[in-house]
């Protein structure tokens, strides 16, 4: 069993939070429910992956791997939503929804 910090979705995934973070730090306090969602439905994508990844039985990682294509999705709604309401711009929201695009198509090829 590979350390889930070595696997590339992981990573991906942890980058992804990480530009979150740095986003919302600049961001003040405005809408603190959303940003919080924001930051919520990410760790979720992280740590749904990194107990896949973690998992001796195959099929029941590959289960969690798949879960987290539908914790993408909501990370990229609670992305739109924070775009629709100012707190993110144009250019942040393409950067991070492209991430999160890309993480869902590798997670979806994940065998």
């Amino acid at each position: 069993m590979q350390n889930f910090h070595e696997d590339k979705l992981w990573q991906a995934s942890y980058v992804a939070l990480m530009d979150i973070h740095e986003v919302l730090d600049g961001a003040g306090e405005a809408d603190e429910d959303i940003a919080q969602g924001l930051l919520s439905a990410g760790k979720d994508v992280a740590s749904k992956i990194a107990d896949g990844l973690s998992r001796m039985d195959h099929r029941i990682g590959r289960n969690l791997i798949y879960d987290a294509i539908g914790l993408v999705a909501i990370t990229r709604t609670q992305l739109a939503l924070a775009w629709g309401r100012g707190i993110l711009t144009d250019e942040v929201f393409k950067k991070l929804d492209d991430q999160y695009a890309s993480l869902s198509s590798s997670l979806q090829s994940y065998k």
